[in-house]
């Protein structure tokens, strides 16, 4: 059972799942709108069965006042009135006498108002209780004559609403008529006068009319319902379709650089944010890529850089075992490569903690001010007797930075080109304004050999040297790169043979 629930989980969370929810949350509104009229239907139905109640109370408060003044129920200007008053209404007035025999029928000459309109072949010729509002509430009740009724209506004397008001009380019926669809409402409104029920005002409407209308009303809302699920069904399917079938490429290329795959091609595709997801990914997995390639390149350079002076220091041993320490001179020399050996390696883990501190560095960058940054680093260099000129020839300027490293960065520099210059002969750092004014150009000359054309493209490279004897690690320059790229600079070189070298960092900088 649980694992059961649990696909069930995944499965609604997908976005396919719940794109389709939503959409099927839209159609909601025309269902609501059905419900809408079905509540709609009723509140016509009890409007118009109040409308029958009232129209009744004031003819047979009419018809009490007319008596008053000596007219009789028959008399011909109640004829008149009613007429008037179903012309208006759409509704059948009758007067009764204390037996139940019409008296006065509004429609003694046909219908004043014209026939009715036709009703819809798909409205139900079925008996119908009103709307619970209106008849429903008055004494005696909605009792709908179904259709296992009588074939013919009763007479009107023996209806039962007509006898409920000749006895004092209002009565009223529904019922449907068997050779069509029609639905009438029956309101018999008992005639008082002198303490006596002289008669019953018998009222008849049709709700055909509303009916008609509401039938309109509510096919139109099922065509629009109807036309909204399908549109909204193929437009659902279809976008589920384009935003999963891409995720779906990125989600098996996911698994397959997850298991351990290199060089995994990521497809892109689809479009929007879709695209944008699938072209970082692609970004993201060709980073992944290139930091693996330097894991495992790194990896090897370092094997190979310590396995030199371990060769070293392992022959060296095993000579001094096998009898090379008897001899003073031979034990001397020995323990000297062994020594320059272990100072070899120290001087890797040194830059390689330092390279990888820097490449790990979670030190935020901070606002810093160019000058003062390059001053200090200057300043520590002529602390350590080291010749360098500083010249700094543009306006003051800020740039963010984290300090610790930039500071590093620019120390390694001037310390390779103290290095390869001739002594006494000072190192000019320059700072100046770089293209446009958005980056700052930092220049570092020395008056060394300079660098080779052949080597200047590997001159950034991990433990690459052009000189084995200065006892450099050929990391120096690697961790300068490194530096400058976080802080997305760039750093290059410039050398002439016999003219020295001049390498040049650029920074951006806040305007």
């Amino acid at each position: 059972m649980r694992p059961m629930i649990e696909r069930l989980r995944r499965e609604l969370g997908r976005i396919r799942v719940r794109l389709l929810v939503v959409n099927l949350v839209v159609l909601l509104v025309p269902a609501a709108g059905l419900e809408f009229a079905r509540i709609y239907e009723r509140q016509l139905l009890g409007s118009l069965e109040r409308d029958m109640a009232n129209q009744a109370a004031l003819v047979a408060a009419m018809l009490a006042s007319d008596l008053d003044r000596g007219l009789e129920l028959d008399a011909p200007e109640h004829g008149d009135v009613l007429t008037q008053a179903a012309r208006r209404t759409r509704t059948r007035v009758r007067i009764l006498d204390a037996a139940g025999a019409v008296v006065v029928d509004s429609h003694e000459n046909g219908p004043p108002e014209g026939p009715e309109p036709a009703a819809p072949a798909l409205l139900p010729a079925r008996a119908r209780g009103g709307s619970g509002v209106g008849l429903g509430d008055f004494e005696g009740g909605v009792r709908p004559f179904g259709r296992d009724a009588r074939e013919r209506w009763p007479e009107v004397a023996d209806r039962p609403e007509v006898r409920d008001a000749l006895s004092g009380r209002r009565g009223a019926r529904t019922r449907v008529r068997e050779r069509q669809p029609a639905v009438f409402l029956f309101l018999a409104e008992p005639i008082r006068w002198g303490g006596e029920v002289l008669g019953a005002v018998y009222v008849v409407r049709s709700t055909q009319p509303v009916l008609v209308e509401l039938h309109r009303i509510r096919s139109g809302l099922i065509q629009v319902l109807l036309s909204a699920s399908l549109f909204t069904g193929l437009v659902t399917l279809a976008l589920a379709w384009s935003i999963s079938r891409p995720l779906g490429r990125l989600s098996r290329a996911a698994k397959r650089i997850a298991a351990g795959e290199r060089d995994i091609e990521v497809p892109v595709s689809g479009s929007g944010e879709i695209r944008e997801l699938g072209a970082s990914f692609a970004a993201m997995n060709e980073r992944l890529g290139a930091r693996l390639r330097y894991i495992s390149d790194f990896a090897a350079d370092v094997a190979h850089e310590f396995k030199s002076p371990l060769t070293s220091i392992r022959g060296a041993a095993e000579l001094l075992d096998e009898g090379a320490a008897d001899d003073p001179e031979a034990r001397r020399r020995f323990l000297r490569n062994i020594e320059l050996d272990v100072a070899r390696l120290d001087r890797l883990v040194s830059r390689l903690l330092e390279l990888s501190r820097i490449e790990a560095s979670s030190e935020a960058m901070t606002v810093l001010d160019l000058e003062a940054l390059v001053a200090r680093v200057v300043e520590r260099c002529r602390a350590r007797e080291r010749p360098v000129a500083l010249r700094y020839e543009m306006s003051r300027r800020l740039l963010r930075a984290r300090q610790t490293d930039l500071e590093t960065a620019l120390l390694n520099l001037v310390d390779n080109a103290v290095r390869f210059s001739p002594p006494g002969e000072a190192v000019v750092v320059t700072v100046e304004g770089g293209e446009g004014g958005r980056t700052a150009r930092i220049s570092v000359r020395d008056r060394g050999p300079g660098v080779p054309a052949q080597h200047r493209a590997r001159i950034f490279d991990r433990f690459f040297t052009t000189d084995e004897s200065r006892n450099g690690t050929g990391l120096g320059l690697a961790i300068v790169k490194s530096v400058v790229e976080a802080h997305g600079g760039a750093v290059s070189v410039e050398s002439a043979p016999g003219e020295g070298a001049t390498f040049v960092v650029e920074l951006p900088v806040r305007q």
